[in-house]
C-alpha cells in the first residue's frame, strides 16, 4: 500500500495530536480509520487498536476480521513508510 495512492493521512477533527487514515482503494474504499495504541511484544508481534471514524458502509465495525487484517496491513505500510522518511517516532514502553 502506498500513501496518496491507496490511503491518505488526514488530521483528526477531535484531537490535534491524532491523524486519521482515509482509504482510497480496496474493499473499504472511503472508510476512515483511527489507530490507537500500537505495541510489539518480545517476539516482535504487533498489536494495535483502531476504530472506524466513518464509512460508506454503515454495518462496518472493528469486529469484522477482513477489516482487522486490512488495518494491520495498512498500519505496517504506514510504519514502513514513516521509518523510511523519518516521520515515525518510536519509544520504549514505560512499565509504570
Amino acid at each position: 500500500m502506498l500513501e496518496l495512492k491507496d490511503y491518505e493521512l488526514v488530521p483528526s477533527d477531535e484531537d490535534d495530536q491524532a491523524w486519521n487514515v482515509r482509504l482510497l482503494t480496496g474493499p473499504f474504499n472511503e472508510t476512515v480509520l483511527r489507530f490507537g495504541a500500537i505495541s510489539l511484544n518480545e517476539e516482535g508481534v504487533m498489536s494495535f487498536n483502531f476504530h472506524v471514524v466513518s464509512s460508506p458502509d454503515p454495518e462496518l465495525t472493528t469486529e469484522i476480521v477482513e477489516l482487522q487484517e486490512y488495518a494491520g496491513d495498512l498500519l505496517q505500510a504506514i510504519i514502513r513508510d514513516g521509518m523510511e522518511t523519518g516521520s515515525v517516532i518510536t519509544k520504549e514502553k514505560d512499565d509504570e
